[in-house]
């Protein structure tokens, strides 16, 4: 009996991308072979890095170093659960007795229910009551922000808090994180639909029911006990929008996602995509190359992915059969 190696497919409808030809050479890249490539907007960068723990927390700890010597405001977009950073970099400025005063805090995105009521910062749910815990609290009360300066999602703010960070002059910088659905926080090809990469980028916030991609995503961390818990994840968000991260100054993404204790690497083939695919709504995540900004990875997500390698073994099978055949 011989094997024949010729089962095709389409990908599932459901998904953003069908091209075959094109998911199959984005998941053999190795992000490692792409240094120095020049993207879309030249002064878009991507590093591969052991820790990228480490790269956030020092970036991060360096810009509000400098609001507080230049007694300069700041203004955040921050992703959130980010607790090892927030622990790291809380560490970092108590023991510099470095002032959070000018900071300005605004959230990637939040929880919310199917009535449109989202989790309050006291919730377990709550992704920015991550941020309170690990970061706020663990500061010296003295070197804290005003509560004020902390905006927190609510149901009522959820289609002007992009109106809300103009407000305070734009981000100065957004931290970002590329979902398993291709996306960034919330922001996914069905929540935010376009014709155009120009419609796209003029969105805004919104209260949206994310793909059911994002929840398989979230289920994955550690605020839902990496367990897979699909049930136990709220169904609803609240997010930023394109908008918001098209027009802050500075962007750093971070892509370091791994189960923990196993080699499963869930932003692996996002990544790629959003770094390698085409630059179109269907792609949000692509939005990234088309500004300045830096794309911190790290390297296990970086190399190439080792389950394409069955292929290769599996002509090499098919081809010792044939041969025995003959």
């Amino acid at each position: 009996m011989g094997l024949i190696n010729q089962f095709t497919f389409a990908p599932a409808p459901w998904l953003p991308q069908w091209d075959l030809e094109l998911l199959d050479k984005l998941a053999l890249a190795d992000l490692n072979d792409h240094k120095g490539f020049v993207y879309e907007n030249p002064e878009f960068s991507v590093q591969v890095c052991g820790d990228v723990h480490n790269y956030f927390a020092t970036d991060l700890f360096q810009r509000i170093r400098m609001s507080d010597i230049e007694d300069k405001k700041l203004v955040l977009i921050l992703p959130s659960p980010e607790n090892a950073v927030y622990i790291s970099l809380t560490e970092a400025l108590n023991k510099l007795n470095v002032s959070c005063r000018n900071v300005h805090v605004f959230f990637l995105n939040e929880y919310a229910n199917e009535k449109g009521e989202v989790a309050p910062w006291q919730s377990a749910y709550s992704r920015s009551g991550h941020f309170m815990r690990y970061f706020y609290q663990r500061l010296k009360a003295e070197l804290r922000m005003p509560m004020e300066q902390i905006h927190f999602w609510t149901k009522d703010n959820a289609e002007n808090y992009s109106d809300l960070i103009a407000a305070e002059g734009g981000a100065d910088v957004a931290y970002t994180s590329i979902s398993w659905s291709g996306g960034i926080g919330a922001i996914d090809f069905e929540s935010f639909p376009a014709e155009t990469m120009e419609e796209f980028l003029q969105m805004g916030s919104r209260y949206v029911t994310p793909a059911p991609e994002m929840i398989a995503h979230d289920s994955l961390r550690g605020m839902f006990g990496c367990s897979g818990d699909i049930g136990n994840v709220p169904p609803c968000a609240v997010t930023v929008g394109p908008r918001d991260l098209a027009a802050a100054r500075d962007r750093v993404d971070v892509e370091f996602l791994m189960s923990v204790g196993s080699t499963v690497r869930q932003q692996a083939f996002p990544l790629r995509l959003c770094l390698l695919g085409p630059v179109e709504p269907r792609n949000p995540g692509s939005m990234l190359r088309l500004f300045p900004g830096t794309c911190y990875v790290a390297e296990p997500i970086a190399a190439a992915q080792p389950q394409r390698g069955d292929n290769l073994w599996l002509d090499e099978v098919v081809a010792k059969a044939r041969k025995e055949e003959e």
